[in-house]
């Protein structure tokens, strides 16, 4: 399957004083087009921040960044944010859409950003657009509201669809069920999973079994170094249903973290 990032060496280093600390150390890693890669580890393994340097959020020391075989890393400041817009959505454990502006105003606002806004017949098509996947979230009643006025889970539902309002080959997650309860956790995976299912490229860092065991690979962070990963079958011969299928990864994953002290 085509590569759509490519990481090699890639290496951040923090100084406290004299003190010299790696957050990311000489990572490299491929992911595939339509993948669902999960990152894990222990608090202060690197999770978040190798995920900061593939968004161009941080600058790196060394290695290198190829996102669609273009070296996204060494851009200067204002063509990285562009390429940024154009190819990475990004959700953060905390939702962060504008409080002063609605859902639909929130969805939107990336497009305007994007120069993608149109007029007349354009202009209903994109709002038809934005109304469809709100409708498939279950926010299609709540499009005129403040963030104030959802829930949590309606909330953090609302960012993924700002995030993939461009249609950007990559999507980043960095806790997004952190926050939730577990029956906002399923609706949130349910149109993670969707999106996949769809062609949406994920890389998506968690602490969360359950929300592991719905991705496709799992790859595990220590000491800012990748650890090991696992590769997770598409199905089981003696497992049928959605459920059955995520209770097995969920074992198998729970043996690959015990191996390596979780």
């Amino acid at each position: 399957m085509q590569k759509i990032l490519e990481v090699r060496n890639l290496t951040k280093k923090y100084c406290e004083g004299t003190v010299e600390s790696l957050a990311v150390d000489h990572i490299s890693l491929d992911v595939a087009a339509r993948e669902f890669v999960i990152i894990m580890g222990a608090s202060g393994s690197g999770k978040t921040s190798l995920l900061h340097l593939i968004a161009g959020i941080d600058d790196f020391d060394e290695g290198t960044v190829l996102l669609k075989n273009t070296d996204f890393g060494q851009m200067r400041e204002k063509a990285k944010t562009i390429f940024r817009r154009e190819n990475i959505g990004i959700v953060f454990q905390q939702h962060c859409l504008i409080p002063d502006l609605t859902v639909y105003e929130n969805m939107i606002l990336p497009m305007m950003l994007a120069g993608k806004m149109a007029k007349g017949k354009e202009k209903d098509s994109v709002k038809n657009t934005i109304l469809k996947l709100c409708g498939q979230c279950g926010l299609k009643e709540h499009t005129d509201k403040y963030p104030s006025q959802l829930s949590g889970g309606q909330q953090q539902r609302a960012s993924i669809l700002r995030a993939i309002i461009n249609r950007p080959p990559l999507l980043l997650c960095d806790e997004p069920t952190g926050s939730l309860n577990s029956a906002q956790t399923e609706i949130v995976m349910k149109l993670l999973h969707l999106l996949n299912k769809e062609g949406q490229t994920i890389i998506l860092v968690t602490h969360d079994i359950k929300v592991a065991a719905r991705g496709k690979r799992v790859v595990f962070l220590k000491d800012g170094s990748v650890d090991g990963e696992l590769v997770f079958p598409e199905t089981y011969q003696d497992s049928v249903t959605r459920d059955e299928i995520c209770q097995r990864r969920e074992k198998e994953l729970l043996h690959f973290l015990q191996k390596r002290g979780w």
